[in-house]
């Protein structure tokens, strides 16, 4: 049996991006499309009055979320948005999806598909397995994941984080397990970034654990 080293998180696997990396890849994407219409309707709200005092009349054209907000996001929010296409870092939305189907268009020979969020996604999401046996795969998924959290931040839908008090992580022995709400992770570990448990292993983990203790206590 042939392993490889995951391209996305370095574990070793039996493909060249593991099932898991391959599910946050396809998560991300699906999210897009309803956060590009988010990023619309944060635009709206201030619109017609920021909530802030000030009035809804603007000289220049109107910011694609709370100015409080962008703040937080520095170069990838500070500009004033021009068109359509809200931004992530110096790259529009939009720019971000064209670009990669162009590239996988390109090099599978396939017809392209029409400008707006869902088709581009559409897209991406059926040439995921393909697409995840590329050795550029890591670059997608950490430019798809940046605008999903650049997103989130805009349109205040960031995931809430809980931590899991009194679990350690199965690596660093840290009680550093958090979970994310919603999101697509039973448990994952603040400093470990390959340790992400779906509900099956973060069950077996706090039972292994708990036995743990009481064998403890017994001895």
């Amino acid at each position: 049996m042939n392993l490889y080293e995951c391209f996305v998180c370095g574990d070793p696997q039996e493909s060249k991006t593991c099932d898991r990396c391959r599910a946050r890849i396809r998560g991300d994407l699906l999210a897009l499309p309803e956060q590009f219409a988010w990023l619309h309707l944060s635009r709206q709200r201030l619109q017609g009055g920021g909530g802030d005092g000030r009035s809804g009349k603007r000289l220049h054209p109107p910011t694609p979320g709370n100015e409080a907000v962008l703040n937080l996001l520095g170069p990838a929010a500070r500009d004033a948005v021009t068109d359509a296409r809200d931004q992530e870092g110096q790259v529009p939305f939009l720019a971000v999806l064209e670009g990669w189907c162009e590239a996988v268009v390109e090099e599978r020979g396939l017809t392209g598909v029409r400008g707006d969020v869902s088709s581009m996604t559409t897209l991406l999401t059926r040439q995921l397995p393909w697409i995840c046996e590329q050795p550029w795969v890591a670059d997608f998924q950490e430019e798809i994941r940046a605008l999903v959290r650049t997103s989130q931040r805009i349109t205040l839908t960031e995931p809430r984080r809980e931590v899991l008090k009194g679990v350690r992580c199965p690596s660093c022995e840290m009680l550093s397990l958090v979970r994310y709400f919603p999101g697509d992770w039973s448990a994952q570990c603040l400093h470990c970034s390959s340790v992400r448990l779906d509900e099956r292993d973060y069950r077996l983990l706090i039972q292994s654990q708990a036995q743990e203790a009481h064998n403890a206590v017994k001895g």
